[in-house]
């Protein structure tokens, strides 16, 4: 229980842009249970959203060796590593991610095709566009 309620805490201060918080909060949630796929998983994306690409592969790693509770947190963005590490210029390891995420042959949301399209062209972050 106090897992959850430490994610929760968590993900109400991502909505809010807080991400000092939300990781204290994640981090609250690992102290209970190391292995939690989903703190690690909300980790992940609070180091995205911060363009610390590298954490972010880490902490996807982690959320995929964890629990992996719920179950999609082992299969929602599989394809989300290897974005992670084409973004700082690593396409090797990136293809190695993209490959087992095809291997899970778990196509929520989407991971599947996602996957397929960064095997063949590398991943690219999207722009805002100026104005």
């Amino acid at each position: 229980m106090r897992v959850a309620v430490a994610i929760r805490r968590g993900e109400q201060f991502a909505e809010l842009s807080d991400f000092g918080e939300a990781l204290k909060e994640y981090q609250r949630a690992l102290e209970t249970n190391r292995a939690s796929s989903l703190a690690h998983y909300r980790i992940a994306e609070v180091f995205f959203l911060q363009n610390n690409y590298q954490s972010a592969a880490n902490e996807f790693r982690e959320a995929l060796n964890g629990d992996l509770e719920p179950k999609w947190t082992g299969v929602v963005e599989p394809p989300q590593p290897g974005q992670d590490l084409h973004i700082t210029g690593q396409r090797e390891r990136a293809v190695n991610e993209y490959t087992l995420a095809e291997r899970t042959k778990d196509n929520t949301q989407g991971a599947l095709e996602e996957a397929a399209k960064y095997l063949k062209t590398p991943y690219e972050r999207q722009r805002k566009p100026e104005g």
